[in-house]
């Protein structure tokens, strides 16, 4: 009888998500936060950055998230009582360079089938800054970023990181997690020749840098990590790395950069550092179109190797990955992902994903919702594991100012690990506050 009704449960949701969709297609033409570039106003003045990194990022959040959009509600009132925040915001950057942000965001799911556990949620609290101390008002600055965490879950054994696992899925969601607090970000960041060599070191991810796209974010798009980036590569924890990234010309650059293969993004970073087992990148992008549409149109041609991990029993592995992503007038947002790797470092052998974004503004206001509809398949590295076919769904809206809602559907057929099923849904719930 649960089955069933979560089954119904998830059957109704989808639908909810087809009719959010073709209403918002009906709509006309927008650009939405997360897929079209904006020139519109913020709430503290932070404006866009040109920021090398994608997804759960520091910088990536700092300018997203302080566009002002507007609601499905809209509480003139509300708005006024927080506008002060705001304007002190806006004023320690000014006088300071001190860019800093509160978010509070939860992530509820319920599969129709399982072997174990049929629902998960997690709540994730964080504090996060940039502080430019170098340079401000230049194209060389010099930046202190920052981010300090609590993920815990919320009212159930596991977070939705580990739900997938319970159907015999392999391939999880990203992002919300129960590893309680953490320092995850602690990182230099310096731009020299006018922008065009920068670097980084510190404490630092691994996923942001490379092979990543617009939606490739558990908070503001695509939760499942298919969706966001090729899993033939490996996936360390937050820890102990650097990079570099040079511009050869406006349409021309590089990424490359060395990471603690051994890092885990709740511990002490100098845990693992010493054992001397590094994931090392490189990333060359070429950007079609201008400055301000690098975020969306873009190519990318990663190649990477990781050391033999010894204590873990992992061999030496290498790989490359690419990923083609464009922005068609400012609504389409088409992308491709793919990955080979020599299956002894990554959970998938080869990959390929295909995906689509679409910036809807809904009939009575213009709040820049997403659309993301995205297909990809696997063939795991572990020969005793079957191909898997994940696909997920989801509809981000903006409730009331800072405030945003993300319903979403994740369709698995032939789930890796087990024969037990065909296939898989998995409903979620996302909300995110931001201020």
């Amino acid at each position: 009888m649960r089955a069933q009704a979560l089954s119904r449960r998830v059957a109704a949701l989808r639908t909810a998500l087809l009719g959010m969709a073709l209403l918002g297609l009906s709509g006309s033409p927008s650009v939405a936060q997360s897929t079209a570039p904006s020139g519109g106003q913020t709430l503290s003045g932070y404006g866009t950055s040109d920021n090398l990194e994608t997804g759960d990022s520091v910088t990536e959040d700092l300018a997203l998230d302080d566009q002002r959009i507007d609601g499905v509600l809209s509480f003139p009132k509300a708005e006024e009582f927080f506008a002060p925040w705001f304007a002190w915001k806006k004023r320690l950057n000014d006088k300071h360079g001190l860019k800093l942000q509160f978010s509070y965001q939860s992530s509820h799911q319920w599969l129709d089938q399982s072997l174990g556990e049929t629902n998960a949620a997690a709540a994730r609290l964080q504090l996060q800054g940039s502080w430019t101390l170098l340079g401000r008002g230049s194209k060389n600055t010099g930046t202190l970023t920052f981010r300090l965490e609590n993920r815990t879950t919320l009212g159930t054994t596991l977070p939705p990181t580990s739900l997938a696992f319970q159907y015999g899925g392999i391939v999880p969601s990203g992002g919300f997690s129960d590893f309680g607090f953490a320092l995850t970000e602690l990182a230099w960041r310096q731009s020299l020749l006018d922008g065009r060599f920068r670097f980084v070191f510190g404490k630092i991810s691994a996923l942001s840098w490379y092979n990543g796209h617009a939606l490739s974010s558990s908070l503001r798009g695509f939760q499942n990590l298919a969706m966001q980036s090729s899993l033939t590569k490996p996936s360390p924890g937050r820890g102990i790395g650097g990079g570099f990234a040079y511009e050869f010309s406006p349409q021309f650059g590089m990424v490359a950069g060395i990471h603690d293969a051994n890092a885990k993004t709740a511990d002490n970073p100098f845990d693992t550092i010493g054992e001397g087992e590094f994931y090392k990148s490189i990333e060359f992008r070429y950007w079609p179109t201008t400055r301000d549409r690098r975020r969306w149109d873009v190519v990318r041609l990663q190649f990477w190797h990781q050391d033999e991990l010894e204590a873990k029993g992992t061999p030496s592995g290498q790989g490359v990955t690419f990923l083609a992503s464009r922005l068609y007038d400012d609504k389409w947002f088409p992308f491709l992902i793919a990955g080979y790797s020599d299956g002894n470092a990554s959970l998938m052998k080869k990959d390929v994903t295909a995906g689509l974004g679409i910036a809807i503004d809904t009939q009575h206001r213009a709040a820049r919702d997403v659309f993301g509809v995205a297909v990809s398949w696997g063939e795991p590295s572990n020969p005793l594991l079957r191909e898997q076919i994940t696909s997920e769904v989801f509809y981000r809206f903006t409730l009331v100012q800072n405030v945003v809602i993300t319903p979403s559907v994740q369709w698995v057929k032939n789930p890796a690990a087990t024969a037990a099923f065909d296939e898989v849904l998995t409903a979620g719930l996302r909300l995110r506050v931001t201020f």
